[in-house]
This record gives C-alpha cells, sequence and structure tokens, in this order.
C-alpha cells in the first residue's frame, strides 16, 4: 500500500453503484488509510456497508474510518442546507482524527454519484415545468451545493502552500446522455449535460489547486436504475435494445464499472474537467 490517506465522501452510497464504488475503491486503490463519508437515505443500508468496508480493512491491513449521513433527500431544497452541514462536519470529524493520529489525508474524493431518470414515459413537450424544477433540484441544485461546499471546505483545510501533496478530485457519475440525445430522455440528459459542464468549469478555474474533476459515465449498470429504465421508457426502439442486453446478460456489471473507475482515479492521467465513458477504458 503507497497511496497514503484518502477522504471519500460518496451520495447514494446505501446500494448500487455508490456501494460498488466504495468497496472497489478499498479493494483497489492502494491507499494505506481509508476515511469514508457514506451519504444516503437508509440508515441501515449505509451502516451495513461501512461495517462491510471495516472487515475488509481489517483483513487487507488498510485502516478504515467511515462515518455514516442518513435520512438525506437531495432532492429537499428545504432542507439541504442542513444535510450540507452534516455532511462537512462529518468530513471535519475525519479530517480533525487524521491530524491527531498523524496520518494526515492527501486525497479528498467526492463521487455524487445520487441522481434520478426523471418521467422517461414522456417527450420534451410533455414536461411541465413543475416537475422540471423538481428534478433539477435534485439533480442540480444539489449537485452544485455539494461541490462547492466540498471544494470551499477541502481547500480551507489543505491550503496549496501548506499541503502541495494534496490532491482534490470531485466526480460525477455522468452519461452518454450527456454527449448524445436520446427521445425520452429529456430531463436527465439536460441534468448530466449541465453537471458535466459544472465540472469542467470547475477544472478551469481551479487548475492551480490540485484539484481534478471527472465526468465518468458507467455503461448501462445491471442494477435498479436500468430496471426502471425497462419498465418505463416510452421509446420503443431503445427499450428492444435494452431488454436485448437484459437478456443476453450484456448489460455492465456495476463492480467492472467501478473498477474501471478507481483504476482511471489510481493512474491519474485523465483529463481535467473530461468525459470518459466505461466503454472508452
Amino acid at each position: 500500500m503507497t497511496e497514503g490517506h484518502h477522504l471519500i465522501i460518496i451520495t447514494g452510497a446505501n446500494r448500487g453503484f455508490g456501494e460498488s464504488v466504495a468497496k472497489t475503491y478499498l479493494e483497489s486503490s492502494e491507499a494505506s488509510a481509508l476515511s469514508y463519508v457514506l451519504v444516503g437515505r437508509n440508515q441501515e443500508g449505509l451502516q451495513k456497508v461501512l461495517d462491510t468496508l471495516k472487515q475488509i480493512g481489517a483483513s487487507t491491513n488498510v485502516t478504515v474510518k467511515g462515518l455514516v449521513v442518513a435520512n438525506v433527500d437531495l432532492a429537499d431544497t428545504h432542507k439541504l442546507d442542513a444535510n450540507l452541514t452534516r455532511i462537512q462536519e462529518a468530513a471535519k470529524q475525519l479530517r480533525d482524527e487524521s491530524i491527531q493520529s498523524k496520518n494526515i489525508i492527501t486525497k479528498s474524493i467526492l463521487v455524487n454519484n445520487a441522481g434520478s431518470l426523471g418521467d422517461l414515459s414522456k417527450t420534451a413537450k410533455e414536461f411541465t415545468w413543475q416537475e422540471t424544477r423538481k428534478y433539477l433540484d435534485f439533480n442540480i441544485v444539489s449537485f452544485v451545493g455539494l461541490c462547492s461546499t466540498f471544494l470551499q471546505d477541502t481547500l480551507a483545510a489543505f491550503p496549496k502552500d501548506r499541503y502541495p501533496e494534496h490532491k482534490t478530485v470531485v466526480i460525477s457519475v455522468s452519461s452518454l446522455l450527456a454527449v448524445q440525445p436520446f427521445s425520452n430522455w429529456g430531463l436527465y440528459a439536460a441534468g448530466k449535460a449541465a453537471r458535466d459542464r459544472f465540472l469542467g468549469v470547475i477544472a478551469l478555474e481551479e487548475k492551480g489547486n490540485n484539484v481534478k474533476t471527472l465526468n465518468y459515465a458507467p455503461g448501462p449498470l445491471d442494477n435498479e436504475m436500468q430496471a426502471d429504465v425497462r419498465a418505463t421508457l416510452g421509446d420503443k426502439e431503445q427499450l428492444e435494445i435494452y431488454d436485448g442486453m437484459h437478456k443476453a446478460g450484456s448489460l455492465v456489471k456495476m463492480d467492472d464499472s467501478s473498477r474501471k473507475l478507481v483504476l482511471l482515479l489510481k493512474k491519474d492521467e485523465f483529463e481535467s474537467g473530461g468525459h470518459v465513458d466505461f466503454y472508452d477504458l
């Protein structure tokens, strides 16, 4: 283990791709110590993931610490300030513990995994402004809040003049839809495209502060969200493709995709602000 002590904040961490990224990062990053902030809605699910991470760490001689921030609904902007504060406080606690143990954090990572599909049964002309605002509150407004809060806190805690070796990474779980339109994906595509571009701006603004951003499209994952796609998508041509992939077993396994993401982070050769697809690697 040679990569130091990493702090990793993951939203939507209690199941699915978020859980997979948490476990795969531990298994493949080569960090000697990991501090997790696991964010999501389900307390029991998050705690189960954290317990599993600690068990894996104990068996592989990786120091694993972590905190759970549960009952977080990022679609609820009325509670967004309070939830961002809870995430901030968890990260600060882990940073303080790293200082006390003289095992200073060398890399801080935010994985923006939480998100929603929108109503895939509708075409663009059918969306109301009310459902559009609700969708964007969850997928854009809370995303921007998380990114800006994370960057402010991290750069304040690890100023480049005092911690020149510290690295900061902001990741958005993106999609092919961010760069290529498909019917019935209006809100989802708009949200992913906006997130991609926002991280592109951060990459330019913070390039002098050891900050990199990455938009990672994990491929059509074999998970609950993909099952929802097959149940609700209004475009029959796409539906046939997804049904065929599901029946053929050719949907992307979550652990396969998360391994590619972790390897990408470990090599650290990706272009900051860029968009990388599972099938590019």
